[in-house]
């Protein structure tokens, strides 16, 4: 099957994953004509930790049903398995998802809402008209009103309308470890988050239905990850003497360099526009606020060429926050030990880094309370930024 190019919709979403399909059910939902597509067929393998917070199951808004493997209602904070901490957390602060089946309920339920999926068609290019965008794939042209990027970390669209160097990345390892009988059972409903799982970065152990998810991210990079996440493992006994593992190596798109989210008709989400968090790594939920954004200015500016009131409602809403994030990953990861043990360790602090994880919290306000705890020296070269004003 081929296209060629005679339709018009009203939007294109280039990738079907957290960001894209959750953004094609808000706007079918509005009445729009919307076509997504993604080079893969669905269901498809997806590299990820498979952590979903509170607050990503609250803004998707509907049961996951099967999709959801484990709740998570208690996070282990430790330094190399050592001073280990539980925070308990009711309601569950968080749930584990596999990413092939989490990403297929969300297709599923965006067609459902009206929009019209394409399987196994890549972005190729696209060119912009007065009033359309044409859009090469490897099927033929399809055109529409919006092209909007949803096509991950290494989004085809933003490498080629907006050029490969706009976002940075940082690189994460995880292993998909397969334990002996009754461990996870064991394990119960915990997300473990090691401060020494890796030199300037944090190691995590999340448990699956059948498996642990596994991985050591640093948000200063680094090299030789395998060793380090094997340092990690050693240190578990529920991660001795598995019987299947599985590594898996991916980018975590932390900045956008020049905060160039929107070109004329042509607009960039989550991993796509380098909206993932640099404390945890977090990427989900700032894909699906940005599919939430974008959905918002369409439906108070429609689909205007000029409108730039997605990027002004990211500056308001979402920029502040990942600044926020990215200056308390400086802060705790540059000197590890010393934050685990005047900060981690500080009743007050580390209720506030749980409430991270299920959106009890923003990151501005926990930098705040998180920088009243520290010396001088180690503060922000600047206060988180101030909120901008509510409208478009």
């Amino acid at each position: 099957m081929s296209y060629d190019g005679t339709d018009i919709a009203d939007v294109l979403i280039v990738g079907a994953g957290p960001a894209g399909s959750h953004l094609a059910w808000l706007l079918a939902r509005q009445g729009l004509q919307v076509t997504l597509i993604d080079k893969e067929n669905f269901p498809r393998a997806k590299v990820c930790g498979g952590g979903l917070s509170r607050k990503s199951m609250d803004l998707l808004g509907f049961d996951l049903g099967p999709a959801l493997h484990r709740p998570i209602d208690a996070a282990i904070l430790n330094f190399h398995n050592h001073n280990a901490i539980i925070k308990e957390m009711q309601p569950i602060a968080a749930c584990t998802v596999v990413r092939s089946e989490f990403d297929k309920l969300l297709l599923d339920r965006a067609c459902a809402a009206g929009a019209r999926f394409l399987a196994e068609t890549a972005f190729v290019d696209a060119s912009e008209s007065a009033d359309a965008v044409s859009v090469s794939t490897s099927r033929g042209v399809l055109r529409c009103r919006l092209l909007l990027a949803a096509d991950g970390a290494a989004s085809a669209v933003r490498n080629k309308l907006f050029g490969k160097d706009l976002v940075s990345y940082v690189p994460a390892l995880e292993a998909m470890m397969w334990p002996a009988p009754g461990t996870l059972e064991r394990f119960g409903r915990r997300a473990l988050f090691d401060f020494d799982g890796m030199p300037r970065g944090y190691g995590w152990i999340f448990p699956k239905r059948d498996h642990f998810n596994v991985g050591v991210y640093s948000p200063f990079g680094g090299t030789s990850l395998r060793r380090h996440l094997d340092r990690f493992t050693a240190a578990y006994a529920s991660l001795q003497q598995p019987r299947r593992v599985e590594y898996q190596g991916y980018i975590i798109p932390l900045a956008n360099r020049r905060q160039l989210f929107q070109r004329g008709r042509v607009w960039l989400l989550g991993d796509a526009a380098g909206l993932a968090e640099a404390l945890f790594g977090e990427g989900i939920y700032f894909a699906l606020k940005s599919a939430t954004l974008a959905a918002k200015a369409i439906a108070e500016d429609g689909l205007r060429a000029d409108s730039d009131c997605y990027g002004r409602l990211l500056q308001r809403e979402l920029l502040p926050e990942l600044r926020a994030a990215a200056r308390m990953a400086q802060l705790i990861y540059r000197f590890p030990k010393f934050a685990f043990s005047h900060l981690v360790l500080n009743q007050k602090i580390n209720h506030d880094f749980a409430g991270l994880i299920s959106g009890d919290i923003g990151y501005r306000e926990c930098l705040r309370k998180t920088a009243l705890n520290l010396p001088r020296w180690l503060l922000p070269s600047k206060p988180p930024d101030s909120v901008a004003s509510d409208s478009c």
